[in-house]
């Protein structure tokens, strides 16, 4: 969209919170970049949502917001059962998702928004399932629309261990494929470590969640998240790798924890490390 910047530092902006009150929010953290996510019917269908779109649009002007990505998001999803409902993955929602997630695609297309992330869910492992060719199948058809509206898929990295992901790219096949790199989700999901991701697809990060965990402990599922910079990413050096790769995208900082002061206090320790690591950089 215009007006991103290179390496522009931002925050999710979820539709569950009023726009203004996001957007007035994320000016209070000196901040302009956003990544739109949970866009709901309200913006997507029918008059409401062209008039509810049009005010959004008025809004980020007013307070001088851009936005480069949209995350796709299904309101149906259990997380409690995340291998059967989350994601393009379960064939019970598949066809749905995918019809809501091309609507999405089309009302960011009018915003100017290229990017469209999603977490896909857990892929199956077995190429030679019907589960897997019916996934390969679908995701085909869908990256093929954003070809068409000159958009990328951004696969949010996490659930899917590194050989799984690249061979799931290469069956798709097409040329518009890509990363939302979340190096703090591979640990949450205890998968390789991000480093090993970023070497073997660094060329296809196209935005990064600046986030950070450490893994499981022994017996549990998920590891947990941490403020960025203490969990396990290595984030510092990550980042580093990254710039010299050439990764000049969107920082988008995201914090899963509740609204309130610890949350606000993480958004600008995010920020400030952020910062440093840029001038750093750019000095080198």
């Amino acid at each position: 969209m215009h007006g991103v910047e290179e390496l522009g530092i931002g925050v999710m902006v979820r539709f569950a919170v009023p726009v203004e009150e996001s957007f007035r929010r994320l000016k209070s953290f000196g901040l302009r970049h956003c990544q739109f996510a949970g866009l709901p019917d309200a913006y997507l269908y029918g008059a409401e949502g062209r008039s509810n779109t049009q005010e959004l649009v008025r809004k980020m002007e007013r307070y001088d917001v851009a936005s480069c990505s949209v995350f796709c998001s299904f309101p149906d999803q259990d997380w409690k059962r995340a291998k059967e409902t989350v994601g393009l993955t379960p064939p019970a929602f598949r066809a749905e998702r995918i019809a809501r997630a091309c609507r999405t695609a089309d009302w960011a297309k009018e915003l100017g928004i290229e990017q469209i992330a999603v977490h896909v869910g857990y892929i199956p492992e077995d190429p030679g399932s019907e589960e897997y060719k019916g996934f390969i199948r679908a995701m085909r058809g869908f990256t093929r629309f954003l070809e068409a509206n000159g958009q990328v898929l951004a696969y949010e990295t996490g659930q899917e261990p590194l050989q799984i992901l690249l061979r799931t790219m290469a069956d798709v096949g097409t040329g518009n494929q890509r990363l939302n790199f979340d190096p703090a989700n591979l640990l949450y999901y205890n998968n390789e470590d991000p480093m090993l991701f970023a070497d073997a697809l660094g060329d296809k990060i196209v935005h990064i969640h600046c986030k950070d965990a450490v893994r499981p402990v022994p017996g549990a599922e998920f590891g947990h998240e941490t403020r960025l910079g203490e969990g396990g990413t290595n984030f510092r050096e990550l980042f580093r790798f990254l710039y010299e790769k050439g990764y000049r995208g969107p920082l988008t900082i995201e914090r899963e924890i509740a609204e309130g002061e610890e949350l606000n206090r993480d958004i600008r320790n995010a920020i400030g490390l952020l910062e440093s690591l840029k001038r750093e950089c750019r000095a080198e």
